[in-house]
């Protein structure tokens, strides 16, 4: 008997997966609940209820670096081995090295407990498999807003299972994705795969390819651009830098020094085997650095901007860094602010950002022309239809990561497969699968 246990289906975020055998159990990710406006505590972000969801597991693997998928690490016990792709380990590293050395205490020993448990993950490397018990896992590699992202496949007690994670289509690095199901992994029992775009089926979704084209016209005709985007979204960080590349004259690539450290991260490891994610000389910007400011002005730039949170550091405080940067400059008519999240941390609601609507103000205020250039980092309802028509499952197709009420009927999959989407427990063809709210 092979038993698949899901945990928190019903929500974007908070994910949790566990598979188990008669002799052995993996989980596949322990994701923290997204924060909202509600300041909810997150019932399992504590040692004990970790604790006992983990018991007896022979190790815990992650999809992808994102909090939602990687948040309670911390709380899992040294015995049990944790898992992370190599490049995502050097992302988080930076990531919770910079969180620990925060002026605010809270957030300070958060960084720390986390770092501590990142310092302590084995790593993985897409295609080549790990043995725990008598299952088998193999990540590949998928396209996400995350860099170094994966997809698993595991073969337990004579069953096939694809965990997707969370995964597109319309990324530069998702050509790989059909290929991939159709050579490596082919017909499965089951696969569980992400519907986060289920519920946002009026968004409009673009390639990266084309969100680089969108960028470039806009661009070309500022001299001071600066881009909110996610800190570790390789392939959107790639996208801006592609369409500043194109600028002319030269622009400089600016940002502070927490991202220029990430960038450098995806230079050396991705940067390698394509050209699209060598981001080149980054130039840190700090006050006293007068020549930099100099070249800023005449020749322009791009920078990556992040919104401040109210324990940074006064000296280093990115708000008072921008003020300077806006008044150095002191062109309204010549700064475009391009904001590149989703829509929905502007919207009145629980998931509202003060922060990302504080720094978004402060360009308007300047007189900066401000627009959204944005696309998913999730799999549209056409490639969550061709992901599953692709690998066929025979006994199950369990949705996970999506909003409640919210179901396959919107993808257009075949009846033959749609019957096949299990969202309440039951037992099929020798497996068992358990939901926990």
């Amino acid at each position: 008997m092979v038993i698949i246990e899901i945990h928190r289906p019903e929500q974007i975020g908070g994910q949790i997966t566990k598979i188990s055998t008669d002799s052995a159990s993996i989980i596949i990710d322990l994701g923290h609940n997204l924060p909202n406006n509600r300041n909810e505590v997150d019932p399992l972000d504590n040692k004990q209820a970790i604790e006992e969801i983990t018991k007896g597991c022979s190790a815990v693997l992650y999809t992808h670096y994102h909090g939602d998928h990687i948040g309670l690490c911390q709380h899992v016990p040294e015995s049990i081995p944790q898992f992370v792709g190599e490049i995502a380990k050097q992302v988080m590293r930076c990531q919770y090295g910079h969180i620990a050395k925060v002026p605010d205490e809270k957030m300070k020993e958060e960084g720390e407990r986390v770092l501590t448990s990142v310092n302590r993950m084995r790593t993985y490397r897409a295609n080549e498999p790990m043995l725990f018990g008598d299952i088998k896992v193999t990540p590949y590699f998928v396209s996400h807003s995350a860099c170094d992202a994966h997809m698993f496949h595991i073969e337990a007690g004579g069953k096939r299972i694809l965990h997707t994670g969370d995964f597109r289509g319309h990324g530069w690095l998702s050509k790989g994705l059909v290929p991939t199901l159709n050579h490596y992994i082919r017909q499965v029992d089951v696969v569980i795969i992400e519907g986060t775009m289920l519920s946002r089926t009026e968004e409009k979704v673009d390639t990266e390819y084309g969100l680089g084209k969108k960028a470039f016209d806009l661009m070309k005709d500022y001299k001071y651009v600066f881009v909110h985007c996610s800190s570790t979204d390789l392939e959107r960080l790639a996208t801006f830098k592609t369409a500043n590349a194109q600028c002319k004259p030269r622009r400089f690539l600016v940002s502070d020094r927490y991202r220029k450290e990430i960038l450098e991260i995806f230079s050396k490891e991705a940067g390698m085997k394509s050209k699209t994610f060598d981001f080149g000389t980054v130039y840190a910007y700090f006050c006293k650095n007068v020549k930099l400011k100099q070249l800023m002005i005449d020749n322009g730039f791009l920078m990556f901007v992040r919104p401040p949170y109210e324990s940074d550091n006064p000296e280093t405080n990115r708000h008072d860094i921008l003020d300077e940067i806006l008044e150095m400059t002191n062109s309204p008519e010549k700064t475009l602010f391009i904001y590149s999240m989703w829509d929905g941390y502007l919207r009145p609601g629980d998931n509202l950002n003060e922060r990302f609507m504080k720094l978004q103000n402060r360009f308007k205020q300047f007189g900066a022309t401000v627009v959204s250039l944005h696309t998913s980092g999730h799999a549209t309802m056409e490639t969550l239809r061709e992901v599953c028509e692709t690998v066929k499952p025979s006994t199950a197709i369990i949705p996970i990561h999506r909003e409640r009420g919210k179901d396959f009927n919107l993808t257009g999959i075949t009846p033959e497969l749609l019957a096949k989407v299990v969202t309440e427990d039951c037992t099929k063809d020798g497996i068992e699968i358990t939901f926990k709210a």
